[in-house]
Parts: structure tokens; sequence; C-alpha cells
């Protein structure tokens, strides 16, 4: 077994005790809310996407094979907790929080837009006969009124969409702070409203907003830490905007120098372990073989942000 292997075997073991005894703690009125199942929305993080292994599946990609993410870290708790919860996975990569409520466009796909990718309903871990990602969520919570935890990541391929697009991003940043602002708003809103949705069709479920990374510490300069936590913060208004929904925000320990008041440089070591953006063990952005995706043990650090706020809120 790999060291990376071991860690990450180590982290789940960790949290699932954790878990059992923090659940036996409780009493029976304990705020989180195990259901019969488990409801991951989101884009490429929830689909526990990796480059790498996406390209060498093509043409035919196995959903199957993606079963290292976040949410499959998540849920491997959640069984602890009730192991006969189930799964539903809707993530899909590319999804902005736009295409997540109004579709790509185009049948048979999500995400898209018009600066992304569209996503082929083949390749999701659920693949669904809706418009829209948020209108499959939709539906699935008025069958089932058991459904908790509900997760939700969204709003990375809306900022990154708009700083290729207008920014000049990576090489460059010519926005203006007031661009910045709107784009930032308007990502807050979408969520704000995705959240209200779910929340008015689950009104007892657990919901959880998973805030995002920096995979691109002074990437074209220093501060990009502090644009994603200005997201972050976008998406955390959003979700107190919504009673009962919280934040889990794993930024603290993937870009650690924000929060210590150091060089962005500091982040590095935690983004080469945490993602795959060191292709050959370097920080290299501008490699073809860069991926601003987690690695497993990246993914593992994620559910456990996830899972400990899921158990303490």
């Amino acid at each position: 077994m790999s060291r990376l292997r071991a860690l990450k075997v180590g982290v789940g073991s960790a949290l699932c005790v954790f878990a059992a005894t923090f659940a036996f703690g409780v009493s029976g009125a304990a705020a989180f809310r195990v259901g019969n199942t488990y409801l991951a929305l989101g884009d490429s993080l929830a689909y526990g996407y990796h480059a790498k292994q996406f390209k060498e599946e093509l043409p035919k990609v196995n959903p199957e094979t993606f079963d290292q993410g976040y949410v499959n870290d998540f849920y491997n708790l959640l069984t602890a907790l009730n192991p006969a919860i189930k799964l539903i996975n809707d993530g899909c990569p590319g999804e902005t929080t736009e295409t997540m409520i109004h579709g790509s466009g185009l049948p048979g796909f999500c995400a898209g837009g018009p600066h992304g990718t569209p996503f082929p309903y083949a390749f999701l871990h659920h693949p669904y006969a809706a418009s829209s990602q948020l209108e499959d969520a939709l539906k699935i919570l008025h069958t089932d009124p058991n459904v908790s935890p509900i997760t939700l990541d969204i709003g990375a391929n809306d900022a990154l969409q708009f700083l290729a697009a207008r920014c000049g991003f990576p090489k460059a940043d010519t926005c203006s702070e007031a661009q910045l602002l709107g784009e930032l708003g308007k990502i807050g809103e979408n969520t704000a409203y995705i959240l209200g949705q779910l929340r008015s069709a689950a009104p007892h479920a657990t919901i959880i907003m998973v805030g995002l990374y920096n995979p691109f510490p002074e990437v074209p300069s220093e501060g990009s830490d502090r644009l994603t936590a200005a997201l972050n913060e976008a998406l955390e208004k959003a979700a107190k905007a919504v009673p009962g929904v919280s934040f889990a925000n794993p930024m603290p320990l993937f870009n650690p120098s924000l929060f210590l008041g150091l060089p962005e440089s500091l982040d590095i070591p935690f983004i080469c372990a945490f993602t795959a953006m060191c292709p050959g063990g370097t920080y290299n952005p501008a490699s073809p073989e860069a991926d601003i995706h987690p690695t497993n043990l990246g993914y593992a650090v994620m559910a456990g942000v996830v899972a400990f706020d899921f158990l303490t809120h």
C-alpha cells in the first residue's frame, strides 16, 4: 500500500471512529440527520473527477471508476451511522450555477453554457432525464421525503469561466474590482436560489454548502487566495440566507497562508499534496498535465471538512 493510500485509509478510519463516537455521545435530538439517501449535488468535485483518468478512459468513460471523491468518502462515513443509506450523486463536471438551474440547452448534456464544455448524461453517476441538475434533485426530493444529508459544491466554474473570458486569467488579471464583485454577487444570488429550492423541497434535511479552495496560489500574482476567499464569502452568505444550511470550508487546509497572514508560497506544498497541480512533484500551473482537482488524499481532506461540519452543526 502506498503512503498516500495508507494515509487516506487512516483519515477515513479516523473519521468513521469519530463519527461513531460522536453519534453515541449525543442525544436523539442531534442537529444532524441521516436519512435513507444521501444526495450529492454540484460540479466535478462532487463527481470525484480526475482529469488524467478521464482522458485515459475516453471515449468510453465509466463513472463507477470515479469513486474516490469527497462524496464517496463522506458516504462511507454515513454508512457507519446508517448502514442502509444509499448514495445518489448528481455531480456534473463543468456545472455552473446557471447551468445547474437552467440546464445546458443541449438534450442529453449538463454543464456547458457560453464558455463551458457540455458533459454527457451517459457519463454521470446518476444519469437523469430532467433538463437540469436542480430539476432532477427536486424530483428526487419530492419523491423521497427521507433524503438527508444533501451536499452542494458549485460556483468554481462560474468564476473560472468569467476570469478566463473577461480577465485574461491565468496569464493576467485585467478585471476591475467592480467587475469581480458583480460576478461574485451573481454567483451568490444563484446559489441562494438553488439552496432555497432544495430547502423548500426538503424542509427537514441537513444541507451542507461546500466551499472552495484556491489551486492557483501566486497566479497570476499574489492575491488569488483573497479572490477565492471572497467567493467563499459569497457562498457562505448564500448558505446563511437559507434556514438550516451550514457552510463547510476546505480553504484553511488547502490554503493556510491567508489565515496565517503569510505569503501564498506557503500554500504550494499543500496544493501539491492535495491537488494534481504539481505534475512530477513540481508546482507548474502552466503544464498541460496540471489538474486543479484534488488527489485522492485531497478528496479525503475535503470529506473530513464536510464530516466535521455535518457532525457539529
